[in-house]
């Protein structure tokens, strides 16, 4: 199969026809953060926090869900691209009530994480202070609408993985909200098949169990990758 050849933050790279810009980018070891991308799972462009300038173009674009072409001329690290990034990741804190000191997920958290790499300190927007509620009914786990960020990956590792397609979001913009069934309960779910995929898979600590104490949650998503890799090869 012909290779395809592009240039990326001026170096050229090659690669098989057919990948996104983000994995020919971390295929090169150029790090794009993301928050709604998790190997193993389809790519819905969500986040936003991978977008990308690609000379040509006028609009930034999706590295995850943006396939390459020959000869395009990408950029990952610009001032402007940095800047998105940044205010992105404010935003995300800024919707919610994510309160870092008190959350089962504190050290240990991908969003945490994040806003250290784009080098946050504080936040210029105002926070939202919203009333958003907290699912105990499970007698495992907790969802805790305070600390999601709506990546939608509890939605598609049940649906494309465990295929309960328990999980799924309701309304729009500031008032969407992941929901159990038809916004059920989730002790009361006749989907949910205790799996706990969608705790390993969440990013944040708005899915943890009732088991962990302050700071000790710690997932492991990259076992949904490991998971289907199995999966293709016993096909």
């Amino acid at each position: 199969m012909a290779k395809v050849f592009l240039m990326i933050d001026g170096r050229q790279v090659e690669s098989e026809p057919g990948k996104t810009i983000l994995e020919i980018c971390r295929d090169n070891g150029i790090d794009i953060p993301t928050m709604c991308h998790l190997d193993g799972l389809t790519d819905v462009g969500a986040c936003r926090l991978c977008l990308v300038e690609v000379e040509g173009v006028s609009k930034l674009l999706p590295a995850c869900t943006t396939r390459i072409q020959a000869n395009q001329v990408i950029h990952t690290q610009t001032d402007k691209l940095k800047k998105y990034r940044r205010m992105i990741t404010e935003l995300f804190f800024a919707e919610r009530n994510h309160i870092c000191a008190v959350c089962v997920s504190n050290g240990h958290c991908e969003l945490q994480e994040l806003g250290y790499k784009v080098g946050m300190n504080h936040v210029h927007f105002h926070y939202l202070n919203q009333k958003c509620d907290l699912d105990a009914s499970h007698p495992w786990y907790v969802m805790d609408h305070n600390r999601c960020i709506l990546c939608t990956r509890c939605v598609r590792v049940c649906a494309e993985v465990e295929g309960a397609h328990h999980w799924n979001v309701m309304n729009r913009g500031v008032q969407a909200r992941v929901i159990s069934d038809f916004n059920t309960p989730w002790g009361e779910s006749i989907t949910c098949t205790s799996c706990s995929k969608c705790v390993e898979v969440c990013p944040t600590g708005a899915l943890w169990s009732k088991q962990t104490l302050q700071g000790k949650m710690e997932k492991h998503p990259e076992k949904i990758a490991e998971l289907m890799e199995k999966r293709k090869m016993s096909l």
